[in-house]
């Protein structure tokens, strides 16, 4: 290809990103129809909440079971300190910029692993992010979630530049170890569910890097990081309020109910690459996963007559956008979902496949802190599929496909976001 033709699609690109932020900064306007359930939320108890915390800091903390959150109170804390939370416009429009900044770290770290030096193409990839429903709706609304992922991008960031240094045997500075596990951390109080790359943090140090000066360190520094939580729940002990508890939510059985559901999401998110790998694959690849597809058919149509599956047919809350085309196309059907969950589970398998060890110290925890949940949400799992597979966090032959074809993946990946984003729009409005 010549340097003009290769000018030329990075010029292409560039302006076809653009007008993806263009599009993100003008459904700004239109906020009050994006699908999800941030506004409702931001309506009934986050402004509310936020604005307790500024009246009355101490009172809020101590009663904090009584403000409809199941997170700790650390994006309340945080944002009655934010000088723009003094108005709901102001307040919405920081957390509009919050949204665009995840997209800059998020192409810095797309960045950092691209040997091309092509940034246009790293920032391309990114800007997708900017026309994801849940991920808009959470930061035109301003909920927790929004200053989640800022926070989550930059531990990503932060984690990646450590872990090229070490791969390059380079000496890891005291500080930044500290300010990876201070990153967690902040997120952690800002919504409990990242505990799980707390844990990744730890197993990978632990298990990958094996250099136990680092491990005691780290595990130091979060021991440090946590003693105000753990003085907080020490004095909500004292509390008589009950209304709000987060292990109300949360139950074992639930791993197992929703495997189906979670496995169906990496399905969903991927699926514009799987889509454009069909005709890369080799027949030797292609059987064998044909086998390990069969596999998991047979254990799933043992459980499908034992009617194990029942209850995906009844979800009033969660299931994502493909158990809800199920209800929409046949009421209270699930086979494209367990269809879906089928692929999800051979994309778990070629994660497994290779890089096994750093995979599942990542992979495990994220299963098991979102399966516990009652209402298995789609919007805790977007980005994150995004930002994990294509940051390369969770690296295999897949992922080596991607690199190599990122310019026409990224076409697909808009017409693909642009059309759920759309249909969204459409069934919370007018469905």
């Amino acid at each position: 290809m010549s340097f003009k033709t290769t000018n030329n699609i990075s010029l292409f690109h560039l302006i076809f990103s653009c007008l993806i932020v263009l599009l993100y900064f003008v459904g700004f306007i239109f906020k009050e129809n994006v699908p999800g359930g941030s506004p409702e939320d931001f309506n009934a108890f986050v402004w509310k909440n936020i604005n307790s915390f500024k009246d009355n800091f101490y009172y809020s903390l101590i009663n904090y079971n009584e403000m409809a959150d199941a997170n700790f109170p650390g994006f309340y804390i945080i944002s009655s300190l934010n000088p723009f939370s003094h108005s709901v416009e102001t307040f919405h429009l920081f957390s509009l910029i919050i949204g665009f900044l995840t997209f800059v770290v998020f192409g810095f770290l797309l960045s950092l692993n691209d040997n091309s030096n092509n940034k246009t193409i790293s920032f391309s990839i990114a800007s997708l992010i900017l026309i994801l429903p849940f991920f808009i709706s959470r930061n035109y609304w301003g909920t927790s979630g929004g200053l989640a992922w800022f926070v989550f991008i930059l531990c990503l960031f932060y984690f990646q530049t450590i872990k090229n240094k070490i791969e390059n045997n380079v000496i890891v500075p005291l500080h930044n170890i500290f300010v990876l596990c201070l990153l967690t951390s902040i997120l952690l109080y800002i919504r409990a569910s990242y505990v799980f790359l707390a844990l990744y943090i730890v197993l990978y140090f632990l298990l990958i890097v094996k250099k136990n000066k680092i491990t005691i360190l780290v595990l130091l520094f979060y021991f440090i990081c946590s003693l105000p939580g753990l003085y907080l729940i020490y004095m909500w002990n004292y509390s008589t309020s009950d209304d709000i508890n987060a292990l109300k939510f949360i139950n074992f059985k639930n791993i197992l109910l929703n495997f189906p559901i979670l496995s169906s999401y990496l399905t969903f998110y991927l699926f514009p690459l799987l889509i454009i790998g069909i005709k890369f694959v080799t027949k030797k690849t292609f059987i064998k996963y044909l086998k390990i597809f069969s596999i998991f058919f047979i254990f799933y149509l043992f459980l499908l007559l034992l009617d194990k599956f029942e209850y995906l047919g009844s979800y009033n809350y969660g299931g994502g956008a493909i158990l809800k085309l199920n209800y929409i196309l046949i009421e209270n059907n699930y086979f494209l979902l367990l269809l879906s969950s089928l692929i999800g589970c051979c994309l778990l398998y070629a994660f497994l496949e290779k890089n096994f060890l750093e995979n599942i110290i990542l992979i495990i925890p994220i299963l098991l802190i979102y399966g516990l949940t009652d209402y298995p949400f789609q919007d805790y799992f977007e980005p994150l599929i995004i930002f994990l597979f294509f940051s390369g966090m969770i690296k295999c032959s897949f992922y080596s496909f991607f690199v190599q074809n990122k310019k026409i993946i990224f076409y697909i990946y808009s017409f693909y976001f642009i059309s759920f984003l759309t249909a969204s729009i459409y069934i919370k409005n007018f469905v």
